[in-house]
C-alpha cells in the first residue's frame, strides 16, 4: 500500500513537471473539465432489424456536473439513412429547437431556454435525445456514419457555454464521440485480423450465420481455435483462423508476437506475472519518434525502443510515451511468483477426433488424409486421436475406420 501511494505521488509530481514544461498529458483521450457528447454506435443484423426498418440512435452527455445554459450543434448522417424524427429525453427543462434539412443530411439543434441547464446537470452519462433513422429496403449491409457537425444550418455556428467557464466549444468539440449505424447484411467473421501475445486468448465472433459454424486453424503450432471461436496464441508466427459458414470460408489472419507487446494508451494497470519474454510498450499509430519515460527508472526503466527493463523482481512504475506533443501514461506492475510444477490432467481420448474438436466428422477424415500425404502436421493429442486402431501409426486404415464410424458402420 505504501508503495502504491509513493507511485501515485511520484506520478503527480511528474505530471506537474510535464505540464510546466509544456507537454500535454492525455488521460483516456478526454479533455479535462469539458462535457462529453457521444453518439451511440447502433448495430443491427437482418435478424434484429425491426419490421419497419426504423432504428434509434442515442445522443448522450456526460462529465457535465455544472449543466449547460445553451447549446447549438448539428448532426450529419449518411446519405443512405433516412431521418424520420427526434425524441428529446424525458426530463423537465430539456428543451431544444430541432430543424431538419434532408437535402444536406443534417439535423440542427438549438438550446431554447436556460432551463436546459438543470436537465443536463449530470456527471454520469445520460441520454439527451434519440434520433430515428430508416434503413431503405435496398440496403443489404454497410456502416453508415452519424457525426457531430459544428457549422451547419444557414451558416450558423455552434455555441456551448456552461456555468464553468472552461467548458468552451473547442473543448466540447475535442470531447465529442461520433457514432454510426452498422448493418451486417451477410455472414462475417469479426475481427478479420488479430495481433496477439503468446499464451493469450481472443474471441472471434460470427454475425448472421444461418448454419453451424465450423472453426479450424491453418497452423495449430501458431494458434488454435475451439468450437466457439476462442483463439489461443501458442507460439510466434502467422496463421489463419478460418470459419466455414453457410458454404463459405471466412478468414481471420492472426499474428502472434515473438515478444510481449502492450499499448501505452490503455488506461488499465498492466500487471505482468512471471514474464517469460521481452516486454515492449507500443504507442498507438505513432506518427514520428516516440519519447519514452519512466517515473521510477530504478524500478522499471524503458529504452528508446520501448523495451521494459526490470530493476527488481517485484516492482512497479508509471510509464509515459510522447509523440507529436501527445502523451499517454500507464501504470505497470511486475510480480514474480514461485511457479510449482503440476502434473497435467489425463486427457480423454475420442478415437477418430483428429482435430480435437470434441466430435468425429468429415473434417477429421480430411485432416488425417492430409497428414498421410504430408500436407498437415498432427500434434501429440491429434496423433493419439487419429490412430483409430491404436497400433501406433496413423495411416489409410485409420482414415477408412473413421469414415465407417461417421456413417455408422463401426
Amino acid at each position: 500500500m505504501k508503495h502504491i501511494s509513493l507511485a501515485k505521488f511520484t506520478s503527480a509530481v511528474l505530471s506537474a513537471v510535464m505540464i510546466i514544461a509544456g507537454i500535454p498529458v492525455i488521460l483516456s483521450g478526454a479533455v479535462s473539465g469539458a462535457p462529453k457528447l457521444e453518439i451511440q454506435n447502433t448495430y443491427v443484423t437482418p435478424d434484429t432489424m425491426p419490421e419497419n426498418r426504423i432504428l434509434e440512435v442515442d445522443i448522450s452527455i456526460s462529465d457535465n456536473p455544472s449543466g449547460f445554459r445553451s447549446a447549438s450543434f448539428g448532426i450529419e448522417y449518411d446519405a443512405n439513412l433516412i431521418y424520420t424524427n427526434c425524441e428529446a429525453a424525458n426530463r423537465a427543462g430539456m428543451t431544444f429547437d430541432i430543424v431538419s434539412n434532408p437535402e444536406k443530411n443534417l439535423v440542427w439543434f438549438m438550446g431554447a431556454t436556460s432551463s436546459a441547464g438543470t436537465a443536463a446537470n449530470s456527471a454520469t452519462q445520460e441520454v439527451m435525445m434519440k434520433l430515428y433513422f430508416e434503413i431503405p429496403e435496398e440496403i443489404e449491409g454497410g456502416n453508415f456514419p452519424v457525426t457531430f457537425l459544428w457549422d451547419g444550418m444557414n451558416g450558423a455556428k455552434a455555441f456551448w457555454y456552461t456555468e464553468k467557464s472552461s467548458n468552451v466549444i473547442e473543448n466540447v468539440k475535442a470531447n465529442a464521440v461520433n457514432g454510426s449505424v452498422d448493418f451486417h447484411g451477410g455472414s462475417v467473421i469479426e475481427p478479420e485480423s488479430l495481433r496477439m501475445n503468446q499464451e493469450t486468448q481472443a474471441q472471434l465472433t460470427v454475425h448472421n450465420a444461418a448454419t453451424e459454424v465450423i472453426w479450424f486453424s491453418s497452423d495449430d503450432k501458431i494458434a488454435t481455435v475451439d468450437s466457439n471461436g476462442l483463439v489461443t496464441a501458442v507460439s510466434a508466427g502467422e496463421c489463419n483462423i478460418q470459419a466455414f459458414i453457410d458454404n463459405q470460408l471466412h478468414t481471420c489472419h492472426v499474428v502472434v508476437n515473438a515478444d510481449d507487446i502492450y499499448s501505452i494508451s490503455d488506461s488499465a494497470d498492466l500487471v505482468l506475472t512471471n514474464p517469460k519474454r521481452a516486454v515492449f510498450m507500443e504507442y498507438p499509430d505513432a506518427q514520428g519518434t516516440v519519447t519514452w519515460m519512466s517515473a521510477a527508472p530504478n524500478q522499471i526503466s524503458i529504452t528508446s525502443e520501448g523495451k521494459l527493463q526490470f530493476g527488481t523482481e517485484n516492482c512497479s512504475a508509471r510509464l509515459f510515451g510522447t509523440c507529436n506533443g501527445k502523451t499517454f501514461m500507464r501504470n505497470v506492475i511486475v510480480e514474480y511468483n514461485q511457479e510449482t510444477e503440476t502434473t497435467p490432467p489425463e486427457t480423454d481420448v475420442l478415437l477418430g477426433d483428429a482435430d480435437c474438436s470434441g466430435e468425429v466428422n468429415i473434417l477429421d477424415v480430411i485432416l488425417v488424409n492430409k497428414a498421410i500425404l504430408g500436407k498437415e502436421h498432427l500434434n501429440t493429442q491429434q496423433n493419439i486421436n487419429a490412430d483409430f486402431d491404436q497400433n501406433g501409426t496413423v495411416n489409410s486404415t485409420d482414415s477408412l475406420n473413421i469414415m465407417k464410424r461417421i456413417v455408422g458402420l463401426l
